[in-house]
């Protein structure tokens, strides 16, 4: 059990992005910044992180945040695991967050109207991501149809929700310009709309 105790909130903003092993992205005043275990940047120190949950030192003190980007004030167990994200708009009105690919960091574009995991070929050699075992698939967009390619992702990850297997097109070009999450990915999460926001929460097995 960890206690940390009540602290005035600090005066930057800070919101929880994305998580990974001992690393954090986070948004500081609306500006991403990746924070790495043991490092500081602006005056936050990351002193832990895993896939559910980061904490973050400033001015001597320590504060634990949960994907929400909420910092938890109170004693807390460390076999809380929240699996839920709330995506907040941007100034576009998009609903971008990050997470990652098969392990890999990545942007997302929350986006319905796509059928599977839509990136273009930028964005699959940044993730490692093989084409060995791809099929090619004709695909609609808004400029024509275009020959993608079809792959198997391992995970899918966002906030604490992974999602394994997940059917995702390769696109030539650099269209899209974020990497599109889908409904492959969607299905399998409960999503809805709190206020401006929307929340995923991952679905009971």
């Amino acid at each position: 059990m960890v206690l940390f105790m009540p602290i005035p909130i600090l005066a930057d903003s800070i919101v929880l992005q994305a998580l990974f092993n001992n690393k954090a992205m986070v948004s500081i005043n609306g500006k991403s910044t990746l924070l790495v275990k043991g490092r500081s940047v602006k005056g936050y120190k990351l002193i832990s992180a895993d896939s559910y949950e980061a904490v973050i030192e400033s001015n001597g003190h320590q504060q634990r945040y949960t994907i929400n980007g909420q910092p938890i004030l109170s004693q807390y167990s460390l076999g809380d695991k929240p699996k839920s994200l709330t995506i907040w708009p941007d100034n576009r009105g998009l609903f971008v967050t990050t997470g990652s690919i098969n392990g890999v960091g990545a942007e997302f574009l929350v986006d319905t109207g796509a059928s599977v995991v839509a990136m273009n070929a930028s964005h699959a050699r940044a993730l490692n991501i093989s084409l060995a075992k791809s099929e090619n698939i004709n695909v609609e967009t808004a400029s024509g149809q275009l020959l993608g390619k079809q792959v198997i992702l391992n995970t899918v990850q966002v906030g604490g929700i992974i999602v394994k297997e997940v059917s995702a097109v390769i696109l030539p070009g650099k269209f899209p310009k974020k990497i599109l999450l889908g409904m492959a990915f969607l299905k399998n999460v409960d999503m809805q709309r709190q206020g401006e926001a929307i929340l995923l929460q991952a679905k009971p097995y």
